[in-house]
């Protein structure tokens, strides 16, 4: 049997798109999670080389043989830990899910578009970031939630605010836009809102004000459970800011209509790219003045099967096990 390791650290964003694409080799695997001392933290890749200097053995996950055929990682700090396991075991299927700087010796580079990679025979481009939201737990958080939307109206519009970023925040008009371009979505339905931790206070007060249409709200930091997968899979639309890359593509997953509100002057240039991209192809259209419910995507995103598709085609003698 093909035997996978997923190495993964403390961002959940990395151990999303780890788990986002072992889950859709359908093998069994095992998670190894990775701490890191001052020298992983700190050092460039470039001086820790193919080993485990950067590792806090004693609270990560034991490294040593059997080793396995495949690994697969994301994220800098576990690049040389993924050199290290190919120094050791040179047969093991290496793959990183991320741009690592220097692509020398890793066996696949799986790197988003948007991060301009070089074309190169071990690199392959997604259209947008990985993760861990795949149809199958879109539709799974679904039939879990469903019963807690039930007695509101439909249409259902998911609202899914981001908010400040170092490039910049929303203006109070910024968030009036999206607010009431969403409940002009909803017509006589229902908002689905849910926050980020990046959401001011500001925009909350703001939209308890703006909203006159019943609806439901989840904020991040008050409320325990996290409905969020299960209203992107209830909703009929979902309007999303264009600040969190991870929002945007998520949404795009459920084959939704999917209107992205991203006002030029604080979304950076690459998120500005990955919009281009998911309007061009079909997957979504900006909230503006003409945004209609009518509207429908022609495809949805699931890289996550496209990239494991690709995996077992450059890699087929592993998988005759």
């Amino acid at each position: 049997m093909t035997s996978v390791w997923g190495l993964v650290d403390d961002r959940t964003g990395h151990t999303g798109q780890v788990l986002g694409v072992i889950g859709k080799l359908g093998l069994p695997y095992q998670l190894k999670r990775l701490e890191f001392n001052a020298l992983g933290r700190n050092l460039p890749n470039a001086l820790l080389g193919a080993s485990l200097r950067g590792v806090n053995r004693a609270r990560s996950a034991p490294l040593g043989p059997p080793w396995p055929d495949i690994v697969i990682t994301a994220g800098r700090r576990t690049a040389p830990v993924l050199r290290y396991i190919k120094k050791k075991s040179p047969g093991t299927i290496i793959i990183y899910l991320m741009w690592p700087g220097n692509a020398r010796g890793i066996d696949l580079i799986v790197a988003p578009l948007h991060d301009n990679p070089p074309a190169r025979a071990n690199v392959i481009t997604t259209l947008a970031p990985l993760h861990a939201v795949t149809p199958e737990t879109i539709a799974k958080a679904r039939n879990a939630w469903l019963p807690q939307f039930a007695h509101l109206p439909r249409p259902w519009v998911l609202l899914s605010l981001g908010g400040t970023t170092k490039h910049g925040e929303y203006s109070a008009q910024d968030w009036r836009n999206v607010v009431e371009g969403a409940q002009k979505l909803a017509g006589k339905g229902s908002l689905l809102i849910t926050t980020s931790r990046r959401t001011p206070a500001s925009a909350l007060i703001l939209a308890d004000t703006l909203v006159t249409i019943p609806h439901l709200l989840y904020r991040w930091d008050v409320d325990k459970d996290n409905p969020y997968l299960g209203m992107l899979g209830a909703a009929d639309m979902v309007v999303v800011t264009g600040d969190s890359l991870s929002m945007c593509t998520e949404a795009c997953v459920s084959g939704k209509p999917v209107f992205v509100y991203a006002p030029d002057a604080i979304i950076p240039e690459k998120h500005k790219k990955l919009h281009a991209a998911l309007y061009e192809r079909g997957m979504a259209q900006p909230l503006d003045a003409h945004s209609t419910p009518d509207w429908h995507p022609t495809s949805a995103l699931d890289e996550a099967a496209s990239i494991a598709r690709e995996i077992r085609q450059r890699f087929p003698a592993v998988f005759v096990k």
